[in-house]
């Protein structure tokens, strides 16, 4: 859908009026695949019979033409199905599948389908404006299809059905109307200075930002961790789309803890100016009441419409201060029986900023939760992506797609019991038996992966043509049963930027090596991208995994000289943290990790792990060194505000505060800058060593084997011990000792990529040296 407020026009498809309604869609979500497979397949049937019985009938016809209605110009667009000549009559046909059982009243069918009918009657009213129509009498008709048995029956468009065009219209005028208010609320808006004074550097970035707009639709901005990026780049992106640039914009962050200060920024400049939705998962949202308990999946949904029309539900109301809080929509949701994440979701529409996960752009999975948004216009959509660094790993696991036997052997169950034919369940059992031969940990062999490929492939032209009760079939296994044709897809791609292997027994994994064609894919249609972050370098290793050419990025840096001498830095060359020798020098590590917190004693000591088992087993000995010391272990799987209040309890009651290198607490959360004075970087946080690895240092003949070592394990390391220390000095006056624990920092394939302000001036070899250090 395109829309002009100011023209008062809007271009769309025939298919996006019949379905506009002011409640989230449920496109995109699970069993979508199937589906839409399984509608084809009948279309295919229908067209096939029809053909026979009218050999003058068309298909797929295109149709054109505007409609006027209340001030506003509707220009439709779309493809009859079927168009049947009989006599002077032409019948407008068009063929819908469904998972109920057939024949039904057509009332009924009406109730349930009324986009179905609202679709067929835009058609022939469209028809009925256009020349090209005028000689014949005219009529629309349903054809339902039942996925499960092929019973056919169809449903003709009478009078009656017609006033659903009109009430259609009406539901989206009111949607049009609310999106023109929209323009005038960010004509009107104030925007408020993201600083009172600006600091160091940071009126430098902003005149940068400014013309790096004017040249170029994709800029990268890197700045130091408490620069200021959030306030810069939301305070340019609000005053874009005050000059009518933009209308909306996305605000994506590959950790969620970093959504926190955006919110808590963008309140602070906008007030109650414009509406914005912070989009959690599912997982977050869920509740458990009387009316509603949410699956955690699409099921979520079945009775979403009847919920909804009960509760008379009508989201702009929903904005409270700008938005829809989460803890409100769960309190709706207890409330009228509607799952709080399809409230948000409806949401979306109306607000003006859209702040969530990176894997709604990026995720396959995931990405329909915004790109499917009634009204949403990327051409006119600016997107900023914090946290860039992360983005070339992050959706290289998106596109990673596995298959595990067992798993499979439950799905296959499921589809029997559901009345799967014997072929589908040949076609994946002999899919699961190759599983169950692979060898973990290693590569497929050439002909295994053309083994494999040839069986999925198989299993997928059965599944196009499978009948069985998909109703009655569990969730899980239909996802796992239709990721079989995504697996087929990838066992077939270049080999150069896939590896397929077997992490454990039993396990079929496409892993992606090089998501950067996707993610140019997935940001081209954009109006504008900004991709931030404190360790965007090497610059050009960054463009290349992202698929963005020099020619049309423009570079933006930010520098504060008040970092310059924040940090004391020293090298400890007394320990080998590396995986077979890290054991050995355990008691080394907890004896200095003592030691630091002895010398901090108004401050806990932040100690930066590799893993979680490497923490676990300092702690242990660092029990027994000293008992009384209190540890704080960054706990997993809290969600964001348990995250924050863990932080907080452990900057009060902790001695040594031990957090993980990469994860949220390491790189999301921004509470320990001007709070913590002492940290030990536990040696550099290589990635695991495995053929993914391994088959990235093979995809680059072109360089040495050090250079593809250090462009795979080295960078991605030292860019997570950047996004660490960062958060420890945010803002002049703030500074810390940092102890850089593990002999190879003092190795220059490692300390060149270390930052200046963060590059040792001191070097630690015995114990008194120390003790040296820390008494300075």
């Amino acid at each position: 859908m395109q829309f002009d407020p100011v023209e008062r026009s809007v271009s769309l498809a025939v298919g996006e009026l019949a379905a506009f309604r002011n409640q989230p869609s449920n496109a995109g979500a699970g069993g979508g695949q199937w589906r839409a497979t399984v509608g084809q397949q009948w279309h295919k049937v229908s067209a096939s019979q029809t053909s026979e019985a009218y050999p003058d009938a068309r298909f797929e016809e295109t149709i054109k033409g505007t409609l006027l209605y209340k001030d506003w110009a509707f220009h439709l667009q779309g493809r009859i199905d079927q168009v049947i000549p009989e006599g002077k009559w032409l019948t407008l046909r068009e063929v819908k599948t469904v998972r109920r059982n057939l024949p039904a009243s057509n009332e009924e069918l009406a109730a349930t389908y009324p986009e179905y009918f609202a679709q067929a009657a835009i058609y022939l009213r469209l028809a009925r404006l256009l020349p090209e129509y005028r000689n014949h009498e005219l009529r629309a008709e349903l054809l339902f299809i039942g996925i499960q048995d092929g019973a056919a029956q169809r449903a003709a468009i009478e009078p009656g059905d017609e006033t659903l065009l009109d009430r259609k219209l009406d539901e989206l005028v009111a949607f049009l109307d609310d999106r023109r208010s929209c323009r005038q609320r960010l004509n009107e808006i104030e925007i408020r200075p993201a600083f009172e004074e600006l600091r160091d550097g940071q009126s430098e970035l902003i005149e940068q930002l400014a013309t790096a707009s004017l040249r170029n639709l994709n800029i990268l901005m890197q700045a130091p961790t408490g620069f200021g990026k959030t306030g810069i780049v939301l305070e340019h992106a609000l005053q874009q789309m005050k000059a009518g640039l933009f209308e909306r914009c996305l605000y994506l962050t590959s950790k969620s803890t970093g959504q926190l200060e955006t919110v808590r920024q963008l309140r602070h400049m906008i007030g109650d100016g414009i509406r914005f939705i912070q989009m959690r998962n599912r997982h977050e949202h869920r509740i458990e009441s009387p009316k509603h308990t949410c699956t955690g999946d699409y099921r979520c949904d079945d009775e979403l419409g009847q919920h909804w029309l009960e509760a008379d539900i009508h989201p702009p109301e929903l904005f409270a201060d700008s938005t829809l809080e989460l803890d409100r929509a769960k309190e709706i949701g207890r409330q009228t029986g509607v799952c709080p994440y399809a409230l948000s979701k409806s949401c979306l529409p109306y607000a003006e900023i859209w702040i969530g996960d990176s894997n709604y752009l990026f995720a396959p999975a995931s990405r329909h939760v915004f790109t499917e948004v009634q009204g949403f216009d990327p051409k006119k959509t600016l997107v900023i992506i914090d946290e860039a660094h992360n983005l070339p790993a992050r959706n290289a696991d998106a596109l990673s797609v596995s298959l595990n036997a067992t798993d499979l052997i439950f799905a296959v169950e499921e589809i029997r019991t559901a009345g799967a034919g014997r072929r589908l369940i040949a076609s994946v059992e002999a899919i699961i038996d190759e599983i169950e031969m692979l060898s973990p940990g290693k590569p497929l062999s050439t002909e295994q992966v053309y083994r494999l490929c040839d069986l999925c492939e198989n299993a997928a032209s059965e599944l196009e043509d499978a009948r069985f009760d998909y109703d009655s079939t569990a969730p899980f296994a239909l996802e796992l049963i239709w990721r079989i044709p995504v697996v087929a897809e990838r066992l077939g791609a270049d080999s150069s930027h896939w590896l397929h292997w077997s992490p454990k027994g039993g396990m079929l994994q496409a892993s992606c090596l090089d998501a950067s064609d996707w993610t140019a894919e997935c940001l081209k249609p954009f109006g504008s991208t900004i991709l931030m972050s404190a360790t965007l370098e090497p610059i050009d290793d960054f463009m290349t995994s992202t698929g963005l050419t020099s020619e049309k990025t423009s570079l933006t840096l930010g520098h504060a000289n008040w970092r310059e001498e924040a940090y004391e830095v020293a090298v400890d060359c007394r320990v080998d943290t590396r995986l077979k020798e890290r054991d050995k020098h355990y008691e080394t590590t907890a004896h200095t990790i003592s030691s630091m917190a002895i010398a901090s004693p108004s401050a806990p000591v932040v100690a930066f792990f590799p893993s979680y088992q490497y923490a676990e087993n300092v702690r242990a000995y660092l029990s027994a060194v000293d008992p009384s010391l209190r540890i704080a272990v960054q706990e997993r799987g809290l969600d964001l505000p348990a995250q924050e209040a863990f932080i907080d309890e452990a900057l009060i009651s902790s001695d040594a505060l031990f957090l993980i290198i990469g994860s949220s607490y390491a790189e999301g959360i921004d509470k320990l800058g001007g709070r913590i004075h002492s940290i030990i970087v536990v040696g550099p946080a290589l990635p695991e060593v495995n053929p993914v690895q391994q088959a990235k240092i093979d995809a680059h003949p072109e360089l040495t084997r050090e250079q593809a070592f250090e462009r795979v394990y080295i960078i991605p390391a030292m860019r997570r011990i950047h996004q660490a220390l960062g958060r420890i000095v945010r803002a002049p006056g703030q500074s810390a000792k940092v102890l850089l624990h593990g002999k190879r920092y003092q190795q220059p394939a490692y300390s060149k990529h270390l930052n200046d302000e963060y590059y040792p001036e001191t070097v630690i070899r015995d114990s008194n040296g120390l003790v040296a250090w820390l008494s300075e």
